[in-house]
């Protein structure tokens, strides 16, 4: 048996979040071929919750390099590659390694440099990083740059002087043996909340933060509660914005019409009783919930931003960006709408198994290698 090739996942934060969990599920697909070590390298004290132990507990002990004096990280970071034989780095939405990856392959030849780019922000240098990845700066010191989506090569390509052979679009994915309707656990998360079985539940899974707008999803859903009392709605994810969302809930009277939930490990569970899923993000890449919402039969009322449209194949109704106020009509309205209508149930896209998607990041690491 060869001996396994080393590779560090390195990345901001190891929050609850659609990436982290993609990221976990492609590694723990490749553990058999490569040993995966984790390094985080920002500080994580603000989370509500966070996947340390889940990682820890599948891979090595986590490199909290955040903790070290700024002076002290390079030179543990370059110390700890080399006694651990790290063949490969792989990086998503650390800064910090942007920062010092020049330095790394001066320092270190042989290292090979994948990054993941995954969300255009805004506002630029924050999150997904497809900016400081493709400057001249990054681009040139990187071995191979994953894309999720064309929607993110048309941006690159367009604004940014790269070599496309260094390029390569491989789409998120979902495990669409979990992700499936079950009839056996059907109306059974309505049965935990209390709520009659033939009452609808409109469903928000994301971090409570301004990019997924919670806020939205309640004044929605207030809108919607008024002239509909067998509408309920629940609420799952924790962020900057909790007090806020407490506080909007309280002030519009919905605490019994929203269940909030921080945390929840059994989103397959949630789906097989949720009617729609709202994701009203203000940007996006491509939320896994929406893939795992279609892959169980939920119809997806979504934003149409970043590369969901690409992603969604005209499976969802998706709302223009527009006036808050108009948005929120096309919202209220798509959700009566898709109330109403008959479920379809779609095979997922071969693109979009995780199983494939596992294959595609591992055929890119060992061609790395070759």
């Amino acid at each position: 048996m060869r001996k396994k090739i080393n590779i560090l996942y390195a990345t901001c934060l190891l929050d609850v979040s659609g990436v982290t969990k993609l990221n976990f599920d492609i590694l723990s697909g490749m553990t058999e071929e490569f040993g995966i070590h984790v390094c985080v390298t920002k500080k994580d004290s603000f989370l509500c919750a966070n996947w340390d132990t889940l990682f820890a507990d599948k891979f090595n002990d986590l490199l909290k390099l955040w903790k070290l004096p700024a002076s002290k990280q390079y030179s543990f970071l370059l110390e700890y590659l080399e006694r651990h034989e790290i063949k490969i780095i792989y990086v998503t939405h650390s800064l910090w390694l942007y920062q010092h990856v020049a330095q790394l392959r001066r320092d270190i030849p042989f290292i090979r440099i994948v990054d993941s780019l995954h969300v255009l922000e805004p506002y630029c240098f924050r999150g997904g990083y497809p900016d400081i990845s493709a400057n001249r700066y990054v681009h040139p010191y990187i071995d191979i740059s994953i894309l999720i989506s064309s929607n993110l090569l048309k941006y690159i390509t367009r604004h940014y002087r790269v070599e496309t052979n260094k390029i390569v679009v491989i789409r998120n994915g979902i495990d669409d043996e979990k992700f499936k309707f079950d009839p056996t656990i059907k109306g059974k998360f309505k049965v935990e909340l209390g709520i009659p079985l033939q009452s609808y539940l409109v469903g928000f899974i994301g971090r409570l933060t301004e990019q997924k707008r919670p806020l939205h999803f309640i004044e929605t859903a207030y809108d919607l509660a008024a002239e509909n009392p067998e509408l309920y709605f629940y609420m799952v994810g924790s962020g900057k914005l909790q007090e806020k969302v407490n506080k909007s809930i309280a002030r519009l009277g919905l605490k019994d019409r929203i269940f909030l939930f921080q945390k929840r490990d059994d989103v397959n569970y949630l789906l097989n009783s949720t009617d729609i899923l709202m994701v009203p993000s203000s940007y996006e890449g491509a939320p896994l919930t929406i893939l795992e919402s279609l892959s169980v039969g939920v119809p997806v009322v979504a934003s149409d931003v970043g590369a969901i449209s690409e992603y969604v194949n005209n499976r969802c109704i998706l709302i223009p960006r527009s006036n808050k106020s108009d948005e929120k009509k096309q919202y209220a309205k798509a959700v009566l709408k898709s109330i109403h209508d008959s479920r379809v149930f779609m095979p997922l896209d071969a693109q979009f198994q995780l199983k494939n998607v596992i294959l595609s990041y591992r055929d890119v690491f060992e061609r790395l290698l070759e």
